[in-house]
């Protein structure tokens, strides 16, 4: 029973360090600027809950203004891994941080 208990917790310990670590690597990864064509989207990362009724155009301009809204759209997509546009109403999502 103890072994048992001991496995569980190992595995479960290994799950969550595999996840800090992708996530780590993920925020690190995603440092650089992006050039668009109104300026540039700003670098480094920060978290966000989308709003009810919000889109991907409208978040981009909430979280970066001075931004090209198509960068800061296609950056959040791919640093989200979003297939596509549609956003869910209270989901987290990594977004370029604003300077």
């Amino acid at each position: 029973m103890v072994r048992r208990r001991r496995t569980v917790a190992v595995v479960v310990l290994a799950v969550v360090l595999v996840g800090l670590l992708a996530l780590a690597l993920r925020l690190t990864g995603e440092s650089g600027a992006v050039e668009g064509g109104t300026g540039p989207v700003p670098a480094g990362s920060t978290v966000v809950v989308v709003a009810p009724g919000e889109t991907l155009g409208g978040l981009s301009s909430r979280v970066a203004p001075a931004a090209d809204p198509a960068a800061v759209s296609a950056w959040i997509r791919d640093a989200n891994h979003l297939s596509s546009s549609g956003l869910v109403p209270g989901r987290p999502l990594v977004v370029p941080a604003a300077p």
